[in-house]
């Protein structure tokens, strides 16, 4: 038996069947996208930035772990920087350009899965609603009692988060995301 938990990386193809890890992923992407980055597990990622200028970057992420690199166009400033755990990195001399991808950082970031029990339940009744739910109503009659849901496939178009998950999420949504 495969104890591995899904994970990003695992792609499903439009011939896949709709089954737990589909829905797994769906919720995990829901959350992630209204939360403007992925809050659990722990893991170091490298990620191009664009940068507006001034001494203080914004980094995608509540819950910064570490920083091992960060390089300004092509030129490493890692000695350089001051950061915080919260995603802010600011230069000690100089300024960030105003420029699109100007910035790559290799970070660690995010929660150990046991720190936020309360994302990993909303994503796990988010992932069983969809699984078990018709999905979105597309179309309703009352008196002829007919109702019909928008699918692809079979599948739901989307698992979207109820407010009250929204507002349980909200300490986790990152506020300076476009």
């Amino acid at each position: 038996m495969d104890a591995r938990q899904p994970g990003i990386g695992d792609i499903v193809s439009p011939d896949s069947e709709v089954g737990p890890n589909l829905w797994l992923k769906a919720a995990q992407a829901s959350v992630r996208s209204y939360c403007g980055w992925h809050i659990a597990p722990n893991v170091e990622q490298t990620l191009t930035l664009d940068a507006e200028g001034g001494r203080t970057l914004m980094l995608p992420s509540l819950h910064v772990t570490g920083l091992s690199r960060i390089t300004v166009d092509g030129r490493d400033v890692t000695g350089e920087v001051d950061w915080s755990q919260t995603g802010m990195v600011s230069l000690r001399s100089g300024s960030f350009p105003d420029r699109f991808r100007s910035v790559i950082v290799t970070m660690s970031s995010g929660y150990e899965v046991d720190e936020v029990p309360d994302v990993v339940s909303i994503i796990l009744k988010l992932a069983n609603r969809a699984a078990t739910g018709p999905g979105v109503v597309a179309s309703q009659s009352v008196n002829g009692s007919s109702v019909s849901y928008l699918t692809a496939g079979g599948a739901p178009l989307s698992t979207p988060l109820l407010q009250i998950e929204k507002d349980a999420l909200e300490p986790y949504r990152l506020k300076w995301t476009a």
